[in-house]
Parts: structure tokens; C-alpha cells; sequence
């Protein structure tokens, strides 16, 4: 199964939101707080495991722009910051139950979740 994800705030920081794309159908979330980009990335990239896990889905390719969350949860680079190892540590955990994860980096213009996110508009 392929998900992709996207999260983003205005201003930034600002209030956050996120979109999951998966099949054909776009899944959002509002009202996730204040943060900044990156904090919505990540919580975008938690709602699409949680969005896979709750379809039963055992083998997931998640799809984002994001290149520092893509890396960190890959394991490609190390997490640095304090206020984001939460995230990574609750992805971790989120996917431990899946038999394969993959995690792959696109361009915002090839990331379906951030098109829907645009065209629905952010808070």
C-alpha cells in the first residue's frame, strides 16, 4: 500500500494541519495545534501510519515531501532536535507492527496529499 502524507501551517509557525492520500481518497485533519513545518510533517506522516495501520495494511510505502522527516524516520540521518525525537520515537512505534515499511521522498509537486491540503486550503 502506498499513503502519501503532507502537513503544514500558516503562519510558521501556526496552526497545523494534515492530509493522508491513499487509493483515491484524501483524509484530513485540522486543529492539530500550534507548531512549526516540521511538527506538522510529522504529524502528518503519524496520521498516514495510523491511516495504514487502520486498513489492515501489513507492507507501506510512505510517500512525503518532507526530506528531514523522509530521512529521520528512514534512519538515513539522525534526529537532532529535542523537540521532534517524540515524533520519531511515536512513528517507531506506530509501525512496528508492519511487516515492511518504506519510506520515500518526492517533490511537493508529485506529493498528492499536498495537493489535496492545497486545493482544500489550510486553516
Amino acid at each position: 500500500m502506498t499513503v502519501f502524507f503532507d502537513g503544514g501551517c500558516r503562519p510558521n509557525p501556526g496552526a497545523m494541519s494534515s492530509a493522508v492520500v491513499c487509493r483515491g481518497k484524501a483524509a484530513f485533519r485540522d486543529d492539530l495545534g500550534a507548531g512549526d513545518n516540521n511538527e506538522a510533517e510529522w504529524l502528518a506522516l503519524l496520521h498516514a501510519a495510523e491511516f495504514a495501520a487502520d486498513t489492515g495494511a501489513s507492507d507501506v510505502t510512505f510517500v512525503g515531501d518532507s526530506m528531514l522527516v523522509v530521512k529521520q524516520a528512514s534512519g538515513q540521518w539522525r534526529c537532532r532536535s529535542p523537540h521532534l525525537q517524540p515524533y520519531l520515537d511515536a512513528f517507531r512505534i506506530a509501525v512496528a507492527g508492519f511487516a515492511r515499511v518504506h519510506l520515500r521522498h518526492v517533490a511537493r509537486s508529485k506529493n498528492l496529499a499536498g495537493i489535496a491540503l492545497d486545493r482544500r486550503g489550510l486553516p
